[in-house]
């Protein structure tokens, strides 16, 4: 009966050590899982706690299919308008957790994490939960502070009653037992990590203070219900005016002098945060196209510098450049997964894979839409290709890249005119680069080329030396022994000419019938949502809007269907705005093209309120700001919409969107 009993002992403790391998550690600055270093390609998803056994099945498939190891995911649905909303419910009021009482056809959003959880787990896939939104969608942070009567986002971080809200919810979802596999969360090694939130700031506080005085409270509080889970803050990666730690070419300063009140190099020192996260939007944050590969490649060197000088594992949780750029996004994307890489980074996650669609969410080809624009899935695109060939390098430690060089700037198919920045990435694996030349007809590029950092060469590009039409243009890399090749085609448009082929100038209250309010993005309409005004211009189309003015992307949208939309290539509009006093910020207006959801226009108007030209009408002021997007013309789609987009712009009003001009194309090509 001993031995008996001393055999089951050691089988018991086996069971223990081999399980507990099973969750992903931190040994030695390294993230490590069974034993071994884990370093990983991943992803992210925002739908996988509230649609279907077939949408989350599709996801999760495609990550293991194309050797994705973690997917970060949504642990929270805050609010009752966001849980109705969604039909299904996780946090609806304070204290209430699941569908309340008296609530009939609806589901549990934890029933759904659950079914997430368990496929992952049967798939082999680790999951990252992040249990806060900074932002509005799904309820967020904001939520809380409309819960306690606070007045303010930040108030989140400094309220007590909102801080014990959020740690019975932490509580609840740790402890929570799934009722697929009934195991409870905290003992469950699929789950990789808690993320204290997605994305947090706290402007009000520069210094970054507030938000390392949350983190180590709630990551303190997280472990002790939880040691086996790592735990990471979940943030962007915002500097606060490091010592030699600036932007390259000096764009998007912001992200470095403390502007955000986030201090990441302060928030990964915390004892109880296990490893760093930081994410990279440049097109959003206010980098120009050209700079793009390189903003984001010291971007990535910086935060794999600082990580190793405190010997933790580092991140790049969530990247994305939206399709509609006009840049090679999956040239960029090999430099950055490469970056992080050969500097030793643990993981690169993209934003974000999606799998087949349902219903109202499905697109022309079966798949959740491209609402955001970075959606990748598991086809035949590049950028899947990519995704499948870093996965296998990462997976695997076996490096078979090869020595290649891309066009990044012009993007293959893209109309060009006047002096155009080309940009060339040269991926250069056995260090045996030598130059690079370009060639448009009987001009050939080669000492005018400049290494611009980061294996980015460019020139500009005169295209009123090349004839209208469309022309190849190629790319040499040489290198010893060898030379690689790419080529795209662009279109030159210097001697084109268009003419008027729709307009709108609101002159009659009947031209606004066929406008129609096409959402929000963390702003909201007022009531009226869009009516007709006398006073401006000849007339115009008014939105009443409220801006909170808290983030950079603060968006309402009107929409309408022009019959002619899909043979233009110019649209212009005028926005206005009453010339109130105090009015900071700046506005991002951009349009969307569909059936497709096709985005146009994005940053290449952005402008600051206090810059615009002011106008006046019938003795009142307006600030005028003039869009002019040019763009590819684009088959099938009739509907037009204008979104106009706050970046830290709070303004609760009216705002005036009036002279809507679409031109076609006529001559010159």
């Amino acid at each position: 009966m001993r031995r008996f009993m001393f055999i089951l002992l050691i089988v018991e403790l086996s069971f223990v050590l081999f399980a507990s391998d099973e969750f992903v550690k931190v040994e030695n600055g390294k993230f490590a899982l069974n034993g071994k270093e884990f370093r990983f390609i991943g992803s992210n998803n925002y739908y996988m706690h509230y649609k279907s056994n077939r949408m989350i099945d599709s996801v999760l498939e495609s990550a293991r299919d194309m050797g994705i190891k973690v997917l970060r995911i949504w642990g929270f649905l805050d609010g009752e308008s966001y849980c109705r909303d969604k039909n299904t419910y996780m946090h609806p009021e304070p204290g209430v957790f699941g569908v309340p009482e008296g609530i009939s056809n609806a589901q549990s959003g934890f029933e759904r994490l659950d079914y997430t959880v368990a496929k992952a787990k049967e798939l082999g896939i680790k999951l990252v939960i992040v249990l806060v939104n900074n932002w509005d969608d799904f309820g967020g942070m904001n939520q809380y502070v409309r819960w306690f009567g606070g007045t303010h986002h930040d108030d989140f971080y400094r309220d007590e009653k909102i801080k014990e809200e959020y740690k019975k919810y932490v509580s609840f979802l740790v402890n929570h037992v799934n009722t697929y596999t009934g195991v409870p969360y905290r003992e469950e090694p699929t789950i990789m990590a808690w993320e204290l939130a997605n994305e947090p700031r706290c402007e009000t506080d520069k210094s970054g203070n507030t938000l390392v005085e949350w983190v180590k409270e709630m990551s303190s509080y997280i472990k002790s219900l939880d040691p086996n889970h790592l735990v990471a803050v979940g943030d962007e990666g915002f500097f606060s005016n490091y010592e030699g730690f600036k932007p390259y070419g000096g764009e998007a300063e912001w992200a470095y002098n403390g502007w955000s009140g986030v201090d990441w190099k302060k928030l990964l020192s915390i004892e109880t945060v296990d490893f760093g996260t930081f994410h990279l939007y440049p097109s959003h944050w206010g980098v120009s196209p050209e700079n793009y590969a390189q903003w984001g490649a010291k971007w990535i060197e910086d935060h794999i510098k600082i990580a190793k000088e405190i010997g933790k594992p580092v991140v790049l949780e969530e990247y994305g450049i939206p399709k509609s750029a006009p840049v090679n996004r999956t040239a960029i994307y090999r430099l950055w997964n490469d970056l992080v890489y050969d500097l030793g980074g643990d993981g690169a996650m993209f934003w974000m894979l999606a799998g087949i669609g349902e219903g109202s969410d499905r697109d022309e080809r079966g798949y959740y839409p491209d609402y955001d624009g970075f959606r990748i899935v598991n086809d035949d695109s590049p950028e899947a290709e990519l995704i499948r060939e870093y996965a296998k390098l990462f997976n695997t430690g076996e490096d078979i890249r090869e020595d290649t060089c891309s066009f990044i700037l012009p993007k293959d198919g893209m109309e060009i005119k006047k002096t155009v920045e080309v940009r060339a990435g040269v991926f250069d694996y056995s260090n045996t680069f030598e130059k690079l030349s370009v060639k448009v007809e009987d001009l050939v590029f080669e000492n005018e080329i400049e290494h611009l950092g980061y294996g980015i060469y460019g020139f500009d590009l005169d295209t009123t030396r090349i004839p209208d039409g469309e022309h190849e243009m190629f790319l040499e890399g040489h290198f010893q022994g060898k030379t690689v090749k790419d080529s795209i085609k662009a279109k030159v448009v210097n001697e084109a000419r268009y003419v008027l082929a729709e307009e709108v100038d609101f002159s009659s209250p009947e031209e606004v019938k066929n406008w129609w309010n096409s959402g929000t993005w963390q702003a909201e309409f007022g009531s009226p949502d869009i009516e007709w005004n006398g006073e401006v211009g000849n007339g115009a189309l008014q939105l009443n809007v409220k801006l909170p003015g808290k983030s950079d992307w603060e968006e309402v949208r009107v929409a309408r269907k022009f019959e002619r939309l899909s043979e233009c290539e110019i649209l212009e509009y005028d926005i206005y705005i009453p010339n109130v006093e105090g009015l900071k910020g700046r506005l991002r207006p951009y349009a969307v093209l569909n059936p497709g959801w096709v985005k146009i226009g994005l940053d290449m108007n952005n402008a600051n309120v206090e810059s615009a030209e002011i106008i006046t009408f019938g003795g009142k002021e307006y600030r005028r700001f003039h869009v002019r997007i040019e763009f590819d013309r684009t088959a099938g789609v009739k509907e037009l919409h204008i979104g106009v987009v706050g970046d830290h712009l709070r303004y609760d009003g009216p705002i005036f969107i009036d002279n809507v001009r679409l031109y076609k194309r006529t001559g010159g090509m």
